[in-house]
C-alpha cells in the first residue's frame, strides 16, 4: 500500500513537473537582456539546511564568482562554509552531531585556460557516523525496543548510538585538472582532462560504549574465523594520519556545470594510499559517469548517473562507504547518493550506485540585479555492494545478500545566478523501509 501511494506522488510530480515546463515555455517573462560578461557575483545566505541523519544545520554559506569573457563557467570562484548541526537526542535533549567549515578554491583559467586548480580546506566532526558492519545484507539493529527511555535514560540512548561512533578530521584536498583536448563552443562544452592530486587527512575514531563498532574491534582482536574477517576489513580504527594521491582522466560535454540539460561527464579516476601510518595501503577505482537530456529546452530535462567503485587493498572501514577522488562522497546512504537511506549506511570494496532524475526549472525571475530560477525534481535512486572480492562470511552467513536498494522521491530547486543552488528532497526507501529530508547546495550530480 505504502509503495503504491508513492508511486502514485511521483507520477503526480512527474505530471506536475511537465505542465509547469509546458506553461513556463510560453508564459515566462525572463530578466531583459543577458548578464555582462564581465561581472562578480555574490552570493551569501544562511546556511540553513536539513538532513534526516544530522538534523537541522544552521550557519553561513557565501560565494564569490569572477565572470570574464572566454572563461567558462568563470574565471574564479570562492565558497565558504561554517556550520554546525543540531538534532533531538534520543530520550531527551540535544545533540550536536555534525560540524562542517571549509573553504572551497576553483580557479579554472589558469596557463591560458588549460589548467584548472581546485582546492578545500576544512575541519569536521560527526558525532554520529554511521557503522552497521559490512555488505549489502547488513542488518539494521534496534536494541533500543524494550527500553523505557523514562526509567533508563542512559541505558536507551546509548542503545540509540549502537550504530554510531565519533569521527573528527581536518582535512585538505588538491586537485589539478589539465586540458588535454578541447572543441568547446560557447554553448557546450567538448573537453578532455587529465586529473593529478592529493587528499590528506589526520582521524580520530572513537566508538561508543556498547556499541556495534566496539563490538567488531574486540571481534576483530581474537584468532577465529569472524576474527580474521574483520581484521580484514575493520582498518583504521586507531588514530592516523592519512594520504591519498589521485590521477585520472574527465569528459566533458555538459551545457552548463552547475545546472546541466544536455551532455555528460565522465570521470575515471584512481586514488591511492601509500599507508603514511597504520598500513593503510590501497588502491581505489572510480567510474563515475553522468548524462543529461534536454526534453523541453532549459526547461524540463532527464538526468542519470551511473556510478562504479571498486577498492583493493587495506583501505580504512570508513573508506568503505565513500567513493569517488574528484570530489568525494558518502555511499551508498545519504542525501549524496542513495536518498531515503541512512548515510553510511552500507559499506563494501565493490560498489555500484544509479541515480535517475527529472529536472525542471520553470519560473525565472530577477530581484534588482540578481537572477533566480525556480524547478523541480522527482528522483530514484539505487545501489548494490559487496563487502570483498570474496564471498565474505560472519557468523556463518553470507554478508552480501539482497538485490539493489531503493530510494524514490521529489523535490524543490531554487538557483541564483549562475553558480548557486539551493536543493530541498525528499525521499523513501521501499527496500529498507526508511525515509529521509535533505536540504543542502548543489545537485546530486
Amino acid at each position: 500500500m505504502r509503495r503504491a501511494r508513492w508511486a502514485a506522488a511521483l507520477a503526480l510530480v512527474c505530471a506536475w513537473l511537465i505542465a509547469g515546463a509546458a506553461a513556463a515555455k510560453k508564459k515566462e517573462r525572463p530578466p531583459k537582456g543577458p548578464p555582462k560578461p564581465d561581472r562578480i557575483e555574490v552570493g551569501a545566505l544562511p546556511a540553513i539546511s536539513y538532513d534526516s541523519d544530522l538534523g537541522l544545520g544552521f550557519g553561513l554559506i557565501a560565494s564569490v564568482a569572477r565572470f570574464a569573457p572566454k572563461f567558462t563557467p568563470y574565471r574564479w570562484r570562492l565558497e565558504l562554509l561554517l556550520s554546525a548541526n543540531a538534532k533531538r537526542a534520543p530520550g531527551k535533549g540535544v545533540e550536536v552531531p555534525f560540524h562542517d567549515d571549509y573553504l572551497n578554491m576553483d580557479f579554472p583559467g589558469l596557463a591560458g585556460d588549460r589548467l584548472r586548480i581546485t582546492a578545500r580546506v576544512g575541519f569536521r566532526k560527526f558525532a554520529n557516523t554511521g557503522y552497521y558492519g559490512f555488505g549489502n545484507g547488513s542488518v539494521a539493529e534496534e536494541p533500543w525496543i524494550g527500553i523505557d527511555p523514562e526509567t533508563d535514560l542512559m541505558a536507551y540512548q546509548a542503545a540509540r548510538r549502537y550504530h554510531r561512533y565519533d569521527r573528527i578530521y581536518p582535512h585538505l584536498l588538491f586537485n589539478a585538472r589539465i586540458k588535454l583536448w578541447d572543441r568547446s563552443t560557447p554553448e557546450q562544452r567538448r573537453r578532455i582532462e587529465a586529473l593529478v592530486g592529493v587528499n590528506g587527512d589526520y582521524n580520530l575514531i572513537r566508538p561508543y560504549p556498547g556499541s556495534k563498532l566496539e563490538e567488531d574491534i574486540a571481534l576483530a582482536k581474537e584468532d577465529t574465523p569472524d576474527g580474521r574477517t574483520l581484521a580484514h576489513l575493520l582498518q583504521g580504527t586507531d588514530p592516523h594520519l592519512r594520504l591519498t594521491l589521485n590521477a585520472g582522466a574527465l569528459f566533458d560535454t555538459r551545457d552548463h556545470e552547475y545546472t546541466p540539460t544536455k551532455g555528460t561527464f565522465t570521470e575515471l579516476s584512481v586514488r591511492a594510499a601509500p599507508g603514511v601510518q597504520l598500513g593503510l595501503r590501497y588502491v581505489g577505482v572510480t567510474l563515475n559517469s553522468a548524462w543529461y537530456k534536454s526534453l523541453v529546452g532549459d526547461y524540463l530535462s532527464l538526468a542519470f548517473r551511473g556510478v562504479a567503485d571498486v577498492i583493493a587493498g587495506d583501505a580504512p572501514f570508513y573508506e568503505l562507504a565513500r567513493f569517488g577522488a574528484l570530489m568525494p562522497r558518502d555511499g551508498p546512504g545519504g542525501g549524496w547518493s542513495l536518498r531515503g537511506v541512512p548515510r553510511q549506511r552500507y559499506a563494501g570494496k565493490i560498489k555500484l550506485i544509479q541515480n535517475f532524475e527529472v529536472r525542471s526549472l520553470f519560473w525565472r525571475f530577477s530581484i534588482r540585479k540578481s537572477r533566480f530560477a525556480v524547478g523541480a525534481v522527482a528522483f530514484l535512486d539505487a545501489a548494490r555492494i559487496w563487502a570483498d572480492w570474496r564471498r565474505t562470511e560472519i557468523g556463518g552467513q553470507g554478508v552480501d545478500g539482497g538485490t539493489f536498494k531503493v530510494g524514490t522521491g521529489a523535490g524543490l530547486r531554487v538557483r541564483w545566478g549562475e553558480t548557486f543552488l539551493v536543493r530541498f528532497d525528499g525521499a523513501y526507501s521501499p527496500t529498507d523501509k526508511t525515509s529521509g529530508f535533505y536540504v543542502d547546495v548543489g545537485h546530486v550530480f
